[in-house]
């Protein structure tokens, strides 16, 4: 009890108030009433005092008005409030009954969940007296038996028992002694006369005191379930896989059709037994710790858990199986149901799938194979024809060039001009022919090489001038260069060629215009692409052309790479174009990739090893050609018309000149006629004696003569994959006059 004055403060408590608020009583006494009133309405509350105060009627407790009060620590609570006026000395005092109703209103909030739950159970909820004598009937009730609450309140419950089943009703006796009945069943009868099958679920009702005052009945329609358990059984007939219901005991409780033609046991040779009746001879005796493991905690296990499992069949063969397994919790208890599925067909397609997609690896392994046995064949006679018409080449432009010469000097009339400019013609002729079998030793990979560490973006600089010119105005030409872009290991010509080549191929691809894009990047070849393919693992510097142009088919594609292939008309193109490209990649242990479909344009990319190599220093460019000054030279070459050719060159231009058809007459002749010489120039393949050989010997026989090889086809003698060694000179063949002459006079002067 809090008594107020008419300034809204606190003149007098009880004990009870301070219990209830948590105040001292003199922290209270003085106090505006509003410390006990909670913060959200704390503000309107002296205007409602002082409402009251105006007219103080008394209010009495309860009267519908939804109050709080607010204690010491800031909690509030619900609260009953009366009110009612006391005229003092001091003036009107305004007593406050304040009632903490917390409790009550929990109290009640649960009995209307619970009369909630009751309302819309599909059960029968039932309540009775001791005598059974029927308090409440819930729609449930109404639903399963007919009788609408008002016909059944007030009736004794025998009006739904059947007559030869009222005696034996003493489960009632029992509940009444205090004991709770679970899972009864019975019959009962429906308002029409028909009966209907429940299960009865009986719990007293005890009072404060505990004694017991009623009791309460649920009853529940055992025809649904009875059609429930139809229609599961129903589905587990028309189950594809074994369905195998267990018991927490491991015992099998039920099985369907597909389980007796799955594992070979009739039905009834299955109920009651051990599950691990179908589980394999070898797993049988782990089986019921795994069993009793999953029934500990029973989670949902989804068909297809990558769990290698098997089962057994009634003649003892296994098989490999999927097996879900599922809980339900039934009347009797924890039922597991295992769904099995044989997977010995799934099994063998896959298997079947994994030996073709094998056999289809193997199969373009071989075609690969057979493509690069193919193409070395191609390179190998590609070496010799090249080897041969180099010779017949050099005579030819050599004669020409002599010709020429003696031609100039005649008095420039018409006729000698004529003359002249044929001559011109037979000596542009061999350079073109020379070129053909520069690029027939590039795709043999027999050209020789002078590779250096370099980098691609600088060769695409140095040549992209040159593109855009072969492109012409109706191809643009895009290029983009990695940043940081790694050196390689390669002879920047080669690499040149490699992209004009590449050029005039998509120029001739786009007749009506369109866009060729050069990209250099660094990328990595880990252990599975290398295993897929025949590369090694590591860095590589990736250079990929792409053009836009009418692209090609599949057929066409395979042979790309074979020299004189082409699609082009007759006397439009040699085929030696990506031949070529072949051919200069793989020669520095690159591998080339090409993608193209018809009308999507082509993608050729061309993967070179990334080199640990210091970048080395460019060669000068050679100094203008100079006369000799009489050193001897020893000329040995096995075609007679070159060797004469060489020896003229070297004979007007002061040289002393000897010259010998093999490796032995060279010996013989330096041994009969010749105690020194300066230079040793030979070929490099002859017969009975190769030219490395010779000047090994006379290297033996003269320490400090120089050594100079000529040839355009070395078959890896000096050198290996056609790499020339550092201490190795070569001159290529076909040479001119000037180039024959710049050589050995930078050979004389380094070594003077």
């Amino acid at each position: 009890m809090v008594c107020v004055d008419a300034g809204g403060r606190i003149a007098l408590v009880n004990a009870q108030t301070e219990r209830l608020f948590g105040y001292g009583r003199d922290e209270l006494v003085g106090q505006p009433v509003e410390i006990l009133v909670p913060d959200y309405v704390r503000d309107a509350h002296p205007g409602h005092r002082a409402g009251y105060v105006a007219d103080p009627q008394p209010r009495p407790m309860g009267a519908g008005m939804e109050l709080a009060g607010r204690r010491r620590d800031g909690t509030t609570f619900p609260a009953e409030i009366s009110l009612s006026a006391i005229d003092t000395d001091q003036g009107i005092l305004v007593t406050a009954a304040v009632r903490d109703v917390t409790e009550r209103r929990l109290a009640a909030e649960t009995a209307a969940q619970l009369a909630s739950i009751i309302q819309s159970s599909h059960d029968a909820v039932i309540g009775k007296t001791v005598d059974q004598v029927i308090t409440s009937w819930n729609p449930g009730a109404e639903r399963l038996f007919g009788y609408t609450a008002k016909e059944m309140i007030g009736r004794h419950i025998e009006v739904l028992i059947p007559l030869e089943d009222r005696k034996g009703e003493a489960k009632v006796a029992a509940v009444a002694q205090g004991e709770r009945v679970e899972q009864y069943q019975t019959r009962r009868i429906r308002k029409d006369g028909t009966p209907v099958d429940v299960s009865l679920t009986l719990s007293p009702i005890a009072d404060r005191a505990g004694a017991i005052v009623g009791v309460a009945t649920v009853a529940r329609d055992l025809t649904d379930r009875q059609r429930a358990e139809a229609r599961f059984r129903g589905l587990m007939e028309a189950a594809p896989d074994a369905m195998v219901c267990v018991d927490r005991d491991g015992r099998i409780a039920l099985v369907n059709a597909q389980t007796e033609r799955l594992f070979g046991y009739r039905r009834d040779e299955l109920v009651g037994q051990p599950v691990e009746i179908l589980v394999p001879d070898k797993v049988r005796g782990l089986h019921p710790g795994h069993r009793a493991g999953y029934m500990i905690d029973p989670r949902p296990r989804p068909m297809g858990a990558q769990m290698q499992l098997a089962g057994r069949r009634r003649d003892g063969a296994t098989f490999p199986a999927e097996v879900s397994l599922s809980a339900i919790d039934t009347d009797e208890g924890i039922l597991v149901t295992a769904v099995v599925r044989d997977v010995t067909e799934r099994l063998e397609i896959q298997a079947e799938r994994e030996r073709l997609r094998t056999q289809a690896e193997r199969d373009k392994l071989e075609r690969h194979l057979h493509q690069s046995q193919r193409l070395e064949s191609l390179g190998q006679l590609a070496g010799g024809v090249a080897h041969d018409f180099n010779n017949l080449l050099g005579v030819i432009s050599n004669y020409a060039a002599f010709a020429g010469e003696e031609v100039a000097k005649q008095a420039p009339d018409g006729r000698w001009q004529i003359v002249h400019d044929d001559i011109e013609q037979v000596k542009q002729a061999a350079e073109r022919a020379a070129g053909l079998t520069h690029q027939l030793l590039a795709f043999a990979r027999q050209e020789v090489i002078q590779p250096r560490v370099l980098n691609i973006n600088d060769v695409v600089e140095s040549v992209e001038q040159l593109l855009v010119r072969t492109l012409g105005e109706h191809v643009e030409l895009i290029t983009d260069l990695a940043d940081d872009l790694s050196p390689v290991l390669a002879d920047p010509g080669q690499i040149e060629q490699v992209l004009v080549n590449l050029a005039v191929n998509a120029r001739d691809a786009m007749p009506g215009g369109g866009k060729l894009t050069i990209q250099t990047a660094n990328t990595d070849i880990d252990d599975t692409i290398a295993s897929q393919t025949d590369m090694s693992p590591g860095r590589y510097v990736a250079v990929k052309v792409t053009d836009t142009g009418t692209g090609m088919p599949k057929d066409v594609v395979d042979r790309v790479f074979e020299p004189f292939f082409t699609t082009k008309p007759k006397g439009e193109g040699t085929g030696l174009g990506l031949a070529t490209v072949y051919g200069i990649i793989t020669q520095a242990s690159g591998r080339v990739r090409i993608y193209s479909e018809t009308g999507m344009g082509t993608i050729l990319t061309a993967l070179l090893p990334v080199t640990e190599q210091a970048a080395n220093v460019a060669p000068q460019p050679p100094a203008e050609p100079q006369r000799g000054h009489g050193e001897r030279v020893l000329v040995v070459e096995d075609e007679a018309a070159m060797r004469e050719v060489t020896r003229r060159i070297l004979a007007r231009n002061g040289y002393q000149v000897v010259a010998a058809a093999s490796g032995h007459e060279a010996l013989d002749v330096l041994a009969r006629q010749l105690e020194h010489i300066d230079v040793l120039l030979t070929d490099v393949i002859m017969p009975h004696m190769q030219g490395k050989e010779l000047a090994d010997k006379i290297r033996i026989l003269q320490p400090n003569v120089r050594v100079v090889f000529m040839s355009g086809y070395t078959q890896g003698l000096l050198g290996a994959q056609g790499v020339l060694e550092p201490s190795v000179h070569l001159i290529e063949k076909p040479f001119s006059e000037t180039t024959l002459l710049t050589k050995l006079r930078e050979i004389l002067t380094t070594h003077s």
